[in-house]
């Protein structure tokens, strides 16, 4: 991993604190935003998601912000007697979370997470009962099990008196700030996540509030990522003196931190990012009045909007495909894949191994593989998933192109890079080149870049553009076919979902 030595590195000095649903890491960097031996300075912690049969996946109420204390912790005494004083600390986590908490802040409920499906069926019946478009245009979302409206309907369907003894409804942005700051304020780059921010007003909908039977007071004040506050508890001051002085940053979703962090700051750059899932994203010169069907409208901060749609299916399907088909060695397959013609094989998959998200928002959605003959091979079915998962991303890439640069660059990131096959299958279906991003920690170093720039440090416009690897060059030949599979992914869906 990159990144310079203490005797190279300039003041201030940004602690970066990035919150995942399976660890929660702290870095250090310099006044130029870059990483500070991280092979050395640096905190980890693992935190477990409880899951279950039912769609169940929360965390213990203290188990996250416990891991924050840890890392913190760590870093700092591994930094003791080499940095006198950290500048700031910036903070980005996993986002669409919540917990419910008396009046005495002690919680109620545990923590959940955007992956917990309990309450799809709540997501249907409001899309049953209220104008899907409406409330689009209104919150730059769509109703789903992944935001707020559906989760508060399902708690106050199946347990009314929890729901009715809930003081606050917080977000894991605030549960930190609370407990370090003594102000539960949330950022409106995680308000934006939650489904229940009015996207114009930049306020909370005050609609989904009625509806949803929420008092005034119960959810947090939302405030602008910057200035940040100097307020740290004496508590937290005491144990940890190097941070007495720091300017802290509200916590803002990791989405947008990846998207900064990895050069995508305008619309001259769309980020492709595909881990276990995928998500396109920009950030668009100005708000859209109207957004593009089946994409959402979060915020970076009060300056930037960010456009985009995430999937569910990404190296999931990858990973699904090579452990329950007889396929050869990874290597093997990689040959095999660059010697098939595209989409020859005469099958149409929808890729839905957890439910739909965009453009379509589908939680009752799944896998379907069509169009199998004597002759397939199980070759053919993983060249099919890899790409349906492709032609998703076209499906996401075409609503989204029109808010872009017409010279705009695409710059993908992901564990899906490790396979120049499917990286190249992509490439042909967007008819678009994709240049692989070798910042490998995008996220933190987009928290870090926005401290800096609201210190007046940088210039987040004049942002340096990350390392970048291999172009990956489409094929006008295989693009064409691509759109005919794309025509026939889309006859499949509406025979399935309508």
């Amino acid at each position: 991993m990159p990144g310079i030595t203490i005797a190279q590195a300039d003041a201030p000095f940004i602690l970066a604190i990035d919150v995942g649903t399976s660890s929660v890491r702290a870095l250090l960097y310099d006044a130029s935003c870059r990483i500070i031996e991280p092979e050395t300075y640096f905190g980890r912690a693992q935190v477990a998601l409880q899951t279950d049969s039912t769609g169940m996946a929360v965390f213990e109420p203290s188990a996250v912000p416990s891991a924050v204390v840890d890392v913190v912790d760590t870093i700092l005494a591994k930094l003791q007697g080499k940095i006198s004083q950290i500048h700031a600390v910036a903070i980005d986590t996993f986002v669409s979370s919540m917990i419910g908490l008396d009046k005495n802040l002690a919680p109620i409920t545990s923590l959940y997470t955007y992956a917990d499906t309990r309450c799809s069926s709540d997501a249907q019946e409001l899309r049953r009962s209220y104008n899907i478009e409406e409330i689009h245009e209104r919150t730059g979302c769509m109703i789903h099990s992944s935001y707020l409206p559906a989760r508060l309907h399902w708690e106050k369907r199946t347990n009314p008196s929890r729901f009715n003894s809930v003081h606050h409804w917080w977000s894991l942005g605030s549960v930190l700030s609370q407990q370090f700051l003594g102000c539960p304020d949330v950022s409106l780059s995680t308000a934006s996540w939650t489904g229940l921010l009015d996207r114009k007003k930049l306020e909370w909908d005050q609609v989904w509030i009625r509806q949803l039977g929420l008092a005034q007071g119960q959810l947090p004040k939302i405030a602008d990522f910057g200035p940040g506050t100097s307020s740290l508890k004496p508590e937290w001051c005491k144990r940890w003196p190097s941070l007495a002085k720091a300017v802290w940053f509200l916590a803002i979703g990791d989405g947008a931190a990846a998207n900064i962090g990895s050069g995508c700051t305008n619309d001259h750059h769309v980020a492709l990012t595909i881990g276990t899932t995928a998500a396109m994203r920009i950030v668009p010169s100005t708000i859209p009045e109207k957004i593009p069907s089946g994409l959402w409208n979060y915020r970076v901060d009060s300056k930037r909007p960010l456009v985009g749609g995430a999937l569910t299916e990404g190296g999931n399907v990858h990973e699904w495909l090579l452990k329950n088909l007889k396929l050869p060695e990874p290597a093997e397959c990689e040959k095999l894949l660059s010697q098939m013609k595209p989409a020859k094989h005469g099958l149409s998959m929808l890729p839905f191994f957890a439910g739909e998200r965009a453009p379509g928002w589908r939680d009752d959605a799944s896998a379907t593989l069509h169009g199998i003959r004597l002759n397939t091979r199980p070759i053919d079915i993983f060249h099919a998933g890899l790409e349906a998962v492709a032609l998703r991303l076209g499906q996401i890439y075409r609503r989204l192109s029109p808010l872009a640069h017409p010279d705009h660059k695409i710059l993908a990131s992901g564990g899906f890079l490790n396979s120049p096959a499917w990286a190249q299958i992509i490439a042909n279906v967007l008819g678009k080149p994709i240049i692989a991003c070798l910042e490998p920690e995008a996220t933190s170093r987009g928290i870090a870049w926005l401290a800096l720039e609201s210190l007046g440090k940088l210039d987040l416009a004049k942002s340096q553009t990350p390392e970048l690897g291999i172009t990956f060059e489409p094929d006008p030949n295989a693009h064409q076919d691509y759109q005919e599979a794309l025509l026939a992914q889309e006859k499949l869906y509406k025979k399935l979902l309508g």
